[in-house]
């Protein structure tokens, strides 16, 4: 299929009326449960995800991308709101967002925040489509040797970030990747860890264990909250978005954060999170004003809100080009790649060039319409914002179990969700980070195989994993970052 026909394609793929309908819903969607504190994209993303046994590529992916980019965006609005970041991601919003707020602009707040999300996502979308392909082509030329390679890459960096404790960070993402061996050895057949049931044979089910460990966990850690009650002046919400003028000013700020946030995405394991902190500091270290960040300004709104909404499209980069999710979130929709029968990496975009183009422009449209969409939502903000932990939590728990049972009318599968949200309850109480898990989990069958091929390739010499070009730089590239972080923490 030629660029051309492709590109056609994907446009009659994403002009159908259900398409453009997802579309929206998952715009709307992920802005409710983007505002509502203590839920994120991760989740957003798995509670729809069993839903999308029954649509077509293109359709599902648009839903899932719309949810993935206005979770991130939405948390914003809470977070200037009543000071409570709906997600990680508008944790560093909070700073100057809730005091503009507070010292009665808040409505200027809100318009800086979606105008800067818009652009950020904007931004990164325009740097995936050049960058996937191009990725895609050098991913072409790999190996067993070079997967093996990303796969250790991207599971050392998610640890590295993950939290405090790299002990904890190395246990977790090992479980992750010890779960991922159950079932029938797919070179010999043997049986593993299969416990004497038939419906281990082919592993642990990926859907119903990711929404057990994002949704079900998330739930049973908000029952242990008392019931919130939040109060507020709903009549500050008033968007008031900002001229031309203003934004010429800032537009050194907002093209770095949105570079920032790119770059952030596509280092596997960073996060939207990360990539506001950054922003923000930065914005702060190159203000001609420093001390007044923190203090109400929009510049400290601009920076963290770009480089957030930036990193979804930079997460997809490794997401699609290698099968190396960038972050969690980017992990539930490798899974949802995966039901559609799709193996990302670089045949995708030779065998597959619609639904690629396809991904590009949905992100693209998603990322206009957010403007429109996340004016009329703010106004509503109010009542979601209030929703208690009581309703929230029971919610959750019904579309995780209805979701999973729904499409797979297998008891064992809402087991399955069941102890999977029970292990993340238990691993996150213990203080550990579930990212390492997931990615573990999602990652655990390329290192295993790309391994065993790798070691059958080099007759059994380690030393031989080191000598193809690109494997021996992605090494580099690995102990470079492991360094980076090693003197970072030494220099605080």
């Amino acid at each position: 299929m030629g660029t051309t026909e492709a590109l056609l394609s994907a446009l009659i793929q994403l002009s159908e009326p259900l398409a453009l309908l997802l579309l929206i819903v998952g715009i709307v969607l992920g802005l409710i449960i983007g505002i509502l504190p203590g839920l994120g994209p991760p989740i957003a993303i798995a509670l729809a995800l069993p839903f999308t046994f029954y649509l077509d590529t293109v359709p599902s992916m648009v839903l899932l991308l719309g949810i993935y980019s206005a979770a991130i965006y939405g948390g914003s609005i809470s977070a200037i709101a009543v000071g409570i970041p709906g997600t990680g991601a508008a944790i560093a919003t909070v700073q100057d967002g809730h005091q503009m707020f507070k010292n009665g602009r808040g409505g200027e707040a809100l318009g800086f925040s979606l105008t800067a999300s818009v652009f950020g996502g904007l931004v990164s979308t325009v740097c995936l489509a050049f960058i996937a392909p191009l990725l895609a082509d050098l991913a072409a030329k790999f190996g067993p040797r070079e997967y093996l390679a990303i796969s250790v890459f991207g599971l050392v960096v998610v640890v590295r970030v993950a939290g405090d404790n790299l002990f904890k960070g190395l246990l977790v993402g090992a479980l992750g990747i010890f779960l991922t061996t159950w079932g029938l050895d797919e070179l010999n057949g043997t049986e593993r860890f299969t416990f004497g049931s038939y419906h281990l044979y082919e592993g642990l089910p990926l859907v119903p264990f990711l929404v057990g460990l994002f949704a079900v966990s998330e739930a049973l850690v908000g029952a242990e909250r008392a019931l919130q009650k939040v109060e507020f002046d709903k009549d500050s919400l008033s968007v008031k978005l900002p001229g031309f003028k203003q934004l010429a000013k800032m537009k050194d700020n907002l093209m770095r954060s949105s570079l920032i946030g790119t770059i952030i995405g596509i280092i596997p394991g960073e996060g939207a999170a990360v990539g506001a902190f950054f922003a923000y500091s930065e914005a702060k270290r190159r203000s001609k004003e420093p001390e007044k960040f923190g203090t109400g300004i929009p510049e400290g709104i601009v920076a963290p809100e770009t480089a957030n909404n930036a990193t979804v499209g930079g997460a997809l980069v490794p997401t699609l080009t290698l099968g190396v999710p960038g972050s969690p979130a980017a992990a539930v929709l490798l899974g949802a790649l995966l039901i559609q029968g799709l193996t990302p990496g670089p045949a995708l975009f030779s065998d597959e060039p619609d639904i690629m183009y396809a991904i590009f422009i949905g992100l693209f449209i998603i990322n206009c319409l957010m403007m429109l969409i996340g004016l009329v939502a703010i106004r509503f903000a109010a009542h979601l914002i209030r929703v208690p932990t009581a309703v929230i939590v029971p919610t959750v728990m019904l579309l995780s179990f209805v979701g999973i049972y729904a499409v797979s009318n297998s008891f064992f599968n809402v087991g399955v969700l069941l102890g999977a949200g029970i292990l993340g309850y238990v691993v996150r109480k213990l203080g550990y980070s579930i990212a390492p898990l997931s990615i573990g989990f999602v990652l655990g069958p390329i290192l295993e195989n790309s391994l065993r091929q790798s070691l059958t390739i080099a007759d059994g010499s380690i030393i031989e994993f080191f000598s193809t070009p690109i494997g021996l730089v992605i090494y580099i590239a690995l102990a470079a970052t492991i360094l980076w972080g090693w003197w970072s923490g030494q220099s605080k």
